[in-house]
């Protein structure tokens, strides 16, 4: 068996939302691929939680008692660098655990608000099963490893710092 080829590293940040528009691009694209029979996609999009309200920007969330206020949007900063090389080592992963045709990832940076889109993972592979086993760890990958900040901007200029779950 033929050692693989390394592929090529990718910038997976946009700076922004996602498009809709570039969701569908990015399908289109895969009618001339032949080999694929099914393609899955994950998008991940900022919601309006309800957090515990805090009185100034710079105040940390406590949860005692305290009113609640809702998230506008996410200011996604994050260590680029070291976040490209983590995605292409899972990336890699996934070919070679999965006989996958393509996998793409895209992750916002910059302000997102609430109801827009911020994460976009999309794998094609002959059959279905596999493509959507890829696209579940990629997610889960994604969200473990890499260096990623959501600041959650709330009513009234107050912030706090997101944490996956």
């Amino acid at each position: 068996m033929s050692e693989a080829k390394p592929h090529k590293k990718r910038d997976i940040f946009v700076e922004g939302p996602i498009a809709p528009a570039f969701i569908a691009e990015s399908i289109a694209k895969h009618a001339t691929k032949h080999d694929i029979g099914a393609h899955e996609i994950f998008l991940g999009q900022v919601r309006a939680d309800k957090v515990a309200n805090v009185a100034g920007p710079s105040e940390s969330l406590t949860t005692d008692n305290q009113e609640r206020t809702t998230v506008q949007a996410i200011e996604y900063t994050a260590y680029r660098e070291m976040a490209n090389e983590q995605m292409a080592a899972i990336r890699e992963e996934a070919f070679a655990r999965w006989p996958i045709t393509c996998l793409h990832v895209h992750h916002s940076q910059g302000i997102i608000k609430a109801g827009e889109l911020c994460f976009f993972v999309f794998a094609s592979a002959a059959h279905r099963q596999t493509a959507r086993e890829v696209v579940a760890f990629v997610t889960d990958e994604v969200k473990k490893r890499l260096p990623i900040f959501g600041k959650e901007i709330l009513e009234g200029g107050a912030h706090t710092w997101k944490r996956n779950q």
